[in-house]
């Protein structure tokens, strides 16, 4: 099945939104006045058993007993925080070369699919539908694309909410520090008092969000096939909008999710950059280099 423009588009809209009811979920993790709740907090001595629940078990508590771990080794929460996110980034790099390749060669597709997409608006019939279909699914089969080859993304998603969840449940996190900063108060607490040190760090988060964002179109202008689509100018907006929300989230989440928030869009950058250059572009000049031959 391929998805009409407008579908997409709610369904981008409904990401979002689911995005913002789990980051917003989290917030449970500490009461009104910013401090976390006993019941939730996650020590050294913290039972790793069934009983915490499932996904806590699998994930969120052997993500923070890592992140302990580290801290006990180098002597500060952020060093745990960091490491242990470029850890777990390690981790999923295979899935994220295959969500990576798969995403652009959708966009440098998107022209030719709006072209395609073109030619049948306004025809809602049945038997036009279908052959417009029938066309999208020809191109993708033709450009050797899968439909649902971006969807490995979504196979990160609960390691990244574990790992979201860990950091937040963290109790030595509230009491720790690093440059300066308390990395268990938020900086909108804080910004409000007069400790301006926390307006650099959101605008640091604030620009590597936004730049994490769009090096994948970048690189993607390094294609010798690449053309502009209408689809690029709407994913702007979109990217706008979701860096407003981590700015806001990172306002009222603890100062160490700010860090960890820089941290991944840092690996993003760098791992974008280099499923570009160590694979998309190898595989596109040894095309290149068979075609001559």
């Amino acid at each position: 099945m391929v998805l009409d423009p407008r579908t997409k588009k709610y369904l981008k809209i409904f990401a979002v939104i689911a995005l913002v009811f789990i980051f917003t979920g989290c917030t449970s993790n500490v009461d009104k006045n910013g401090h976390l709740l006993a019941s939730r907090a996650i020590t050294e001595s913290t039972p790793w058993t069934l009983k915490a629940g499932f996904f806590d078990f699998i994930l969120t508590i052997p993500i923070a007993k890592g992140i302990l771990l580290i801290t006990s080794w180098t002597g500060n929460v952020l060093w745990g925080v960091i490491l242990m996110t470029i850890l777990i980034n390690l981790i999923i790099l295979p899935v994220m070369i295959k969500s990576t390749i798969s995403t652009q060669k959708m966009q440098m597709l998107q022209p030719e699919m709006e072209r395609i997409q073109n030619k049948y608006r306004g025809k809602n019939d049945q038997t036009s539908q279908m052959r417009m279909q029938n066309e999208i699914m020809n191109l993708y089969k033709k450009n050797n694309v899968s439909m649902f080859g971006s969807l490995w993304t979504f196979l990160t998603l609960p390691i990244m909410f574990a790992m979201y969840g860990a950091v937040q449940r963290i109790q030595i996190l509230y009491t720790s520090q690093a440059f300066g900063m308390n990395l268990g108060l938020t900086p909108l607490s804080q910004i409000t008092s007069g400790k301006f040190i926390y307006i650099a760090v959101i605008l640091v988060m604030a620009l590597s969000q936004f730049f994490a964002i769009e090096i994948n179109n970048l690189m993607l202008k390094r294609n010798k096939k690449y053309k502009p689509s209408a689809q690029q100018n709407q994913m702007k907006t979109m990217n706008i909008v979701m860096t407003l929300m981590i700015i806001y989230f990172g306002l009222i989440m603890p100062t160490a999710m700010s860090f960890y928030w820089i941290t991944t869009n840092l690996i993003t950058v760098v791992r974008t950059v280099f499923i570009q250059i160590q694979y998309i572009e190898k595989q596109e000049n040894q095309k290149d280099a068979h075609v001559i031959r």
